[in-house]
């Protein structure tokens, strides 16, 4: 069955649209969805690459609905042409506002793996909000996709693994690391730093686009990184507010500001900061300083981890060096990592030859990969 092409609609834009609305309430009342912006862009992007795959697909597509908790979750599981049980895999995430990913699936189902994507809680057919709790709790929700993968008869229990983009590539190790049920990771773009220090790198990236000098890029990112680092544990308060005073006189300092996340507008005093509720300091209290590490150590079962080397989102040096300094650390790890020349954060090429098509470089390795690790 060949899949209906939507029409493309970047969520980074909409995300900026509705900032622009919002921006005039101040930074405080915007940051937390600020800081989705970036990775929101890991979106179902379709690929003529996806497309070409999925026209000789023969599999079957079954909506399907399963409880996280309190909260419903609406999915399609596909599953490949024949009979016998299949391994599988759940599909997470980028951050935003992320329907299923039926592009994907049907690339795995294509491959002999069955696949559940299912619409972000709060997103499409499921219930719920995803903005209401740290992203690391959706972790959840992948591992609830997984019990029911387990109950149903076609899937081989004991090969589900887990695939994630971006945010996703964060998600799809957490589950790895708290399910002995999660046989095998493919993480795609995942940031291998915290969350904190991802974005300090967008927005880095940002300015570096708009012509600042490397010089002036550093110190903007000094100065923001002290200002969350306040914003995420009410210490340093007089070191970033002299930081701020001395940024108002710098070149630099107008397009810093106009950023999305704000940063550079009035810093709360540390009785102000107090007072905040929870939900408005989530993204500092929670999020910002999530450390990927200590969950890559605590994996156990044979991991994927793909970047390209155009990624302006993620720092891919920085998350390479990470995964490289675990296996280091503990050779027993299954790791397999691998970057790609010419690849954004969507794995699509930048290459004037093939702008925006999916690397087969890219789908070719996880072939081989699900080849000798799962099937």
């Amino acid at each position: 069955m060949k899949p209906s092409v939507p029409k493309y609609v970047s969520p980074v834009r909409k995300h900026l649209k509705y900032l622009s609305a919002r921006h005039q309430r101040g930074w405080r009342s915007v940051l937390v969805l600020a800081f989705v912006l970036p990775l929101a862009a890991c979106t179902q992007r379709t690929s003529t690459t996806l497309e070409k795959s999925s026209e000789t697909l023969d599999a079957t597509e079954e909506a399907v609905h399963f409880a996280s908790g309190k909260i419903t979750l609406a999915g399609t599981l596909l599953l490949p042409a024949g009979s016998g049980r299949h391994p599988a895999v759940v599909l997470f995430h980028g951050s935003g506002a992320q329907q299923r990913d039926l592009f994907t699936a049907r690339w795995f189902a294509d491959q002999g793996i069955a696949a559940l994507a299912y619409d972000k809680r709060g997103v499409g057919e499921s219930t719920g909000n995803f903005r209401a709790v740290p992203f690391m709790d959706l972790c959840d929700d992948g591992l609830a996709a997984i019990e029911y993968l387990k109950s149903r008869k076609e899937i081989y229990a004991k090969r589900i693994g887990v695939w994630g983009l971006s945010q996703g590539g964060w998600l799809g190790p957490l589950a790895a690391s708290r399910s002995a049920d999660v046989s095998f990771v493919i993480a795609v773009s995942g940031p291998g730093v915290s969350t904190g220090e991802q974005m300090i790198v967008y927005y880095a990236n940002e300015l570096r686009t708009q012509g600042v000098p490397e010089s002036d890029v550093r110190e903007a990112s000094a100065v923001r990184r002290d200002i969350w680092n306040y914003m995420s544990n009410g210490n340093g308060y007089e070191k970033a507010k002299k930081e701020l005073e001395q940024a108002r006189t710098k070149g630099w300092f107008g397009k810093a500001k106009v950023q999305q996340d704000d940063s550079f507008g009035t810093l709360p005093t540390p009785a102000e900061l107090s007072k905040q509720p929870a939900h408005s300091t989530q993204w500092f209290k929670q999020e910002a300083v999530y450390d990927p590490v200590p969950t890559l150590r605590a994996l156990r079962v044979p991991a994927l981890f793909l970047y390209g080397d155009k990624d302006q989102l993620i720092p891919v040096p920085e998350s390479v060096t990470a995964i490289r300094r675990v296996l280091a650390e503990d050779d027993h790890h299954d790791f397999t990592i691998r970057e790609f020349p010419n690849d954004d954060h969507q794995m699509r090429l930048t290459t004037v030859e093939a702008y925006g098509e999916i690397d087969p470089e890219y789908l070719k390795t996880m072939r081989e990969w699900l080849a000798s690790r799962v099937h």
